[in-house]
């Protein structure tokens, strides 16, 4: 059996998918978990809407992630969905290119009329025309750090411990 030394920013990830092929794992880290960029992101799960007319690939890879992380990972998601509103000042004619080009990236749509819009969302601009809900979430990422090592069944230490 292979060994592995995982110590990066992402290191809990890595050394649960090397324990899922079947390496023995020992995750190092500096201090203590997701304390550094793992931490500082902003928890936004994202479904690649934002992405799907100008840049597809970048889309399919956010909607592809997004619904790994929902099957292996869900408890550490809250499933809050994401609203694209179009505003007087914006031509409505955009929504539907905007959902055709998350159709074809793979991401789910739901056309909503501005009363939808509203009581999903009441601080919404109430002169929106239209909206639409793409699955977007938030997620926790020290709860998914730790889930990752739990998962990952290699050996943790404290950066104090000696190795």
């Amino acid at each position: 059996m292979s060994s592995s030394l995982a110590a990066a920013p992402p290191a809990a990830g890595i050394a649960r998918d090397c324990a899922l092929r079947g390496l023995r794992v020992t995750l190092v880290e500096r201090h203590d978990i997701a304390t550094g960029a793992t931490g500082r992101n902003h928890g936004l799960l994202h479904s690649g809407a934002r992405y799907a007319v100008t840049d597809g690939e970048s889309a399919r890879e956010c909607i592809s992630e997004n619904r790994i992380l929902r099957r292996i990972a869900r408890h550490c998601i809250e499933p809050t969905n994401g609203l694209f509103i179009t505003l007087p000042e914006d031509d409505l004619a955009w929504q539907q290119t905007f959902i055709s080009a998350c159709q074809q990236a793979g991401i789910e749509t739901r056309q909503l009329s501005p009363a939808e819009a509203l009581r999903i969302e009441p601080t919404v601009n109430p002169t929106l025309l239209g909206a639409v809900q793409v699955p977007d979430g938030t997620i926790d990422p020290f709860r998914l750090t730790a889930a990752n090592m739990l998962d990952a069944r290699g050996t943790w230490r404290d950066h104090s411990d000696r190795l």
